[in-house]
């Protein structure tokens, strides 16, 4: 018996085969793809306008929608088998070269929130590393998902502490994720929430309160799987897969004894109506990657800049406006559907996602 773990940047979730992290998917609150607040299942284009509560903002931006909660399913299709909160199970406050998470460190106390710096101090580890430490990133440019043409380690390059940029370099709060990337009382700069539930808490720890359920998948040795994972919020970076022995404590040691070859030829996005399109992914390994060797995956799906702050002045110029989201310059990389045009009508709730770039949420990243 094997535990399945896959490290992403953001808001994100395996999605087949379903993990302990969905363990709540059916809770009556969640069942089908629903969600009892915002944000997190509906800023996806799906989840409507915002109510009188507060400011008439759209789900996801700070409001509820028409019916003062996601009522209606907003994941379906292959993102309804595996949802509930899956997406907040995480670790904040880590940065590369340190050996422990800020959130982990301050712990459940009353403590003025975790930020980054200036001009983006609302983000935690934009411009700032959580320790003293001179390990610089190794990740190659063309493994880039943000800020991607800034000159690199200049004060410019805003995400040069993020996890991403050195993958495995960094600590977890916990190998399988701590419910809402934060404790009740340590606040971290942008948004964390999580729907306490008879199973979970906001603060609890994976691998401490994830049972083990029935198996979900029935892998041979030395064989090849279908693995799928899916975004809320699309903050970049990348993942690799790794397994755990069940009967083992569920430890970042223990998973990093068992990372996952990829198949190259194989990465593909489908739509939640099974329609799938084969990509050409990018892949980092050897010294770049811990475990030394093993193989790292871009996030194939270009972030779409929803402001401009601390991009490098090319970067703003490619996405003119405040705010963004006013030219092709505003997604990181090339989108790899053909169809991606930018931010499609339907994203009414302000989600930004195109055909496939933005917080994409109309399907799955299948390896």
């Amino acid at each position: 018996m094997l535990s399945l773990w896959s490290p992403l940047c953001g808001h994100a979730a395996l999605y087949s085969p379903v993990p302990r992290n969905s363990n709540d998917r059916d809770l009556p609150q969640f069942m089908g793809g629903r969600a009892p607040v915002c944000p997190c299942t509906c800023d996806n284009g799906l989840g409507g306008i915002g109510g009188p509560w507060p400011q008439n903002k759209p789900c996801g931006q700070g409001g509820h929608n028409i019916s003062g909660k996601c009522d209606q399913p907003c994941d379906r299709g292959l993102r309804g088998q595996a949802d509930g909160q899956a997406c907040l199970w995480w670790s904040q406050g880590c940065s590369i070269g340190c050996s422990v998470c800020q959130v982990a460190t301050i712990g459940n106390v009353p403590h003025a929130p975790i930020t980054g710096a200036p001009p983006h101090a609302d983000k935690n580890g934009f411009r700032m590393r959580y320790c003293n430490s001179t390990f610089n990133a190794t990740l190659p440019r063309k493994a880039w998902t943000m800020n991607v043409n800034v000159i690199e380690g200049s004060e410019e390059d805003s995400y040069r502490f993020n996890p991403w940029r050195a993958p495995g370099f960094a600590p977890v709060v916990d190998a399988c994720g701590q419910a809402g990337g934060r404790y009740p009382n340590a606040y971290v700069g942008g948004e964390s929430v999580y729907t306490n539930t008879s199973l979970s808490r906001m603060g609890d720890l994976g691998s401490q309160v994830l049972p083990q359920g029935p198996p979900q998948a029935t892998w041979q040795a030395g064989g090849k799987a279908e693995v799928m994972w899916g975004m809320r919020f699309n903050h970049g970076g990348g993942y690799q897969y790794r397994l755990c022995r069940a009967d083992r404590p569920l430890t970042e040691a223990c998973f990093q004894e068992t990372p996952l070859a990829f198949d190259r030829s194989k990465q593909a996005l489908v739509w939640i109506n099974g329609t799938r399109l084969p990509i050409e992914g990018v892949w980092v390994d050897g010294n770049a990657t811990w475990p030394r060797g093993s193989t790292w995956a871009r996030n194939p799906i270009p972030r779409t800049n929803t402001d401009n702050r601390g991009l490098a002045p090319e970067a703003a110029a490619a996405c003119p406006g405040p705010n963004g989201l006013s030219g092709p310059g505003c997604t990181q990389f090339a989108p790899p559907c053909q169809a991606d045009r930018g931010p499609e009508p339907w994203s009414s709730d302000l989600s930004y996602q195109g055909a496939c770039s933005g917080d994409w949420t109309a399907g799955v990243i299948a390896d």
